[in-house]
């Protein structure tokens, strides 16, 4: 199973504030959605209860919680559970930054819109930036004007 991390980061690696997005940019939810449509996506009960606990259509959710059960998506304890549950080839993970600090070393690929502008945050995606060359190789980028689309492979 391929294990995809899906994130958006500014320079800082701030990709939250107060359980939301700090920014608006329609290009990066046009491309999640392009990238996740059709897949499974994995993410942790805060991001779920961001999505005011509606699952994003046309996508398997599974919601990881410890604490709560939702009867409208497949709910675990555990990613690992989670994990062995599933039959995808490919799953992925889309925060918060809890799930991104666990996952990100068992990673496959992160797909990764660079914000170009800096903003205020309270959640961040891991440093992963020092280990390319050595763990991830760049192997697509589309740059514009406000962000870049990038995606890394584990090599």
């Amino acid at each position: 199973m391929i294990v995809t991390l899906v994130a958006a980061h500014d320079p800082n690696l701030v990709i939250g504030k107060e359980g939301g997005l700090p920014w608006r940019y329609p290009e990066d939810l046009k491309h999640f959605k392009k990238t996740t449509v059709g897949g499974t996506v994995i993410m942790g009960r805060g991001v779920f209860e961001e999505l005011n606990e509606i699952p994003l259509p046309d996508r398997k959710n599974v919601v990881l919680s410890t604490t709560r059960n939702y009867s409208n998506v497949e709910t675990y304890t555990s990613l690992s559970e989670a994990l062995k549950s599933s039959n995808e080839t490919e799953v992925f993970i889309i925060g918060g930054g809890v799930l991104y600090r666990e996952t990100i070393s068992i990673a496959d690929k992160l797909i990764i819109t660079e914000i170009h502008k800096n903003y205020e945050g309270d959640t961040y995606f891991p440093e992963y930036r020092n280990d390319i060359g050595e763990i991830w190789k760049e192997v697509s980028r589309e740059d514009h004007k406000e962000l870049s689309f990038v995606e890394y492979k584990r090599i």
